[in-house]
């Protein structure tokens, strides 16, 4: 089914490495240290429609923590949600992947890797035996198109990515997934193969990915700030947990809009942006397209593409409009019933009248969305409160790898969340006012802010919320008569964990 458009591709690749870059003239915006800003008005969009929309965002609450807009390589609109400010990088979840992709091309366009090299052969020291189930003729484009063939990415919740976080060894557990269909056949969203693909930048570059990507893509956009895990063996994730922040992922949105050229210098070619944006295979809705992990709208958003992260993260390209957008979230992801109410606002190709009355309300609204809730008055604790304050309880085995819990209740506004996970303790405030409190740091490095109340006379419940990250958990705690056990419901509004109950008895000690 894809062999045909995997010949074009693949000539295309063959003849750009040949004859070097596009001679075609390329568009240029010049984005210096920060931004240049303006009011909505210079660039034909209206700052009352902008200021509706940030005024529902903030008074309904969506789980939205940033969004911005630029046209013209002008920033028109820079809106933050409380508690989330701007303030720290934000985990981009599956937007990473644009951004490996991204730097295979860099790598392709200097001819050290290649569209056609073999994913087991670049790996000879991990592949497997030789196999005859179609798994060697994998190779780099496949992997970008999320057309490898392995038997992954075909249940929902990502269990294949979820087994490889559980491993000793990322790469070698990709590698060694068995195939469902022949390379090419169709789609699957395999995060996995994007974490491959990380492996083989390495391997091709002789340095990490995030060095790699320092050298030859953040540091000439100037994204100087920049965190990105790895795996046990020093390979950046290539699927995912990027930490950027809102304004630096416009940039790179900014270069794909500039068909790869920056401030007049070419990071990344114009050809590879085309192939990158462009819709290879159909994904699983039927309509939507897939480049090199890019995706390609369709419909009314024909000519639009994205770089798409869970719980709401993208990077969206619309280069008939030249403008950029991007969003941040946590939980469930509403960019796109958003981002059609930001696209009501662009009126016009050219400038319209100034109007400074409406941009005044919505630098208001901009200002209103930071402000924290205002504090409640804190309620009485039940009488159970006391009977399990400071009491440790082992949980059974669960998604999360939480031991034990504890909770402290040292006066009705003064609440702890004690948690352990593996041999790592956390202690985390709770706010109980209906404002949360906040830990800079929680399990995976990331700040959190947590709520409270009791919601039945022996139910404890919580709202678990990574500030610049995309998970957001409600925890229930039903502690029963007598204190010595607990049921421990998790469950994620944006539905990317599965709910889960998980039953906790009360120990001496969690060692």
């Amino acid at each position: 089914m894809l062999s045909t458009w995997r010949s074009s591709v693949l000539a295309f690749s063959f003849m750009w490495l040949c004859f070097g870059c596009s001679n075609g003239e390329s568009k240029s915006v010049t984005v210096g240290a920060d931004w240049p800003t303006a009011p909505p008005e210079e660039q034909g969009f209206d700052s009352a429609a902008l200021a509706e929309v940030i005024g529902q965002i903030d008074v309904q609450g969506l789980p939205i923590d940033s969004v911005q807009v630029a046209r013209n390589g002008v920033l028109i609109l820079d809106a933050y949600f409380y508690p989330y400010l701007g303030e720290q990088k934000h985990d981009i979840a599956s937007v990473t992947k644009s951004v490996t992709s991204t730097l295979i091309g860099i790598a392709v366009d200097r001819g050290s890797m290649s569209l056609d090299q073999g994913m087991l052969a670049s790996f000879p020291d991990l592949a497997p035996s030789p196999t005859f189930d179609g798994k060697s003729d994998i190779d780099l484009l496949h992997l970008l198109t999320m057309t490898s063939g392995l038997s992954c990415g075909r249940t929902p919740g990502e269990p294949e990515l979820n087994e490889m976080i559980g491993s000793d060894h990322y790469v070698q557990y990709a590698l060694e997934l068995p195939m469902a269909v022949a390379p090419g056949a169709e789609w699957a969203y395999c995060s996995p193969g994007s974490h491959l693909m990380s492996a083989m930048i390495a391997n091709a570059s002789g340095t990490s990915t995030l060095e790699f990507a320092k050298e030859n893509l953040f540091g000439p956009l100037g994204i100087m700030d920049v965190t990105w895990p790895t795996d046990p063996q020093g390979v950046n994730r290539g699927w995912g947990d990027l930490q950027l922040y809102p304004r630096d992922m416009a940039r790179i949105g900014q270069l794909f809009l500039n068909e790869g050229s920056w401030n007049g210098v070419q990071i990344v070619s114009k050809d590879w942006v085309e192939l990158a944006s462009q819709s290879f295979v159909l994904t699983d809705d039927g309509e939507t397209g897939y480049g090199f992990q890019w995706w390609v709208l369709a419909g009314a958003f024909e000519g639009v593409y994205e770089a798409r992260g869970r719980s709401g993260q993208a990077i969206i390209v619309w280069p008939d409009k030249d403008v950029v957008a991007v969003f941040t979230g946590r939980g469930l992801d509403v960019r796109g019933d958003v981002a059609p109410l930001l696209v009501a606002g662009l009126k016009s190709d050219s400038a319209l009248d100034a109007n400074p009355e409406a941009f005044a309300r919505l630098s208001e609204a901009i200002r209103n969305a930071t402000e924290p809730p205002q504090a409640e008055p804190v309620p009485t604790l039940p009488p159970i409160a006391t009977e399990i304050s400071g009491k440790v309880y082992r949980l059974d085995p669960n998604q999360f790898g939480v031991r034990c819990i504890s909770l402290r209740f040292d006066s009705p506004s003064e609440v702890w969340f004690d948690l352990t996970l593996g041999s790592d303790a956390f202690e985390l405030p709770v706010g109980m006012d209906g404002v949360p409190r906040f830990s800079e740091t929680g399990p995976i490095g990331i700040a959190i802010g947590i709520l409270g109340q009791w919601t039945e006379p022996t139910v404890f419940s919580m709202e678990y919320d990574e500030v610049g990250g995309p998970n957001h958990l409600r925890i229930r705690g039903d502690f029963g008569a007598n204190a010595e056990s607990v049921a421990l419901a998790f469950s994620d509004p944006g539905g990317y964990f599965p709910s889960q109950l998980v039953q906790g008895a009360s120990v001496p000690s969690c060692n």
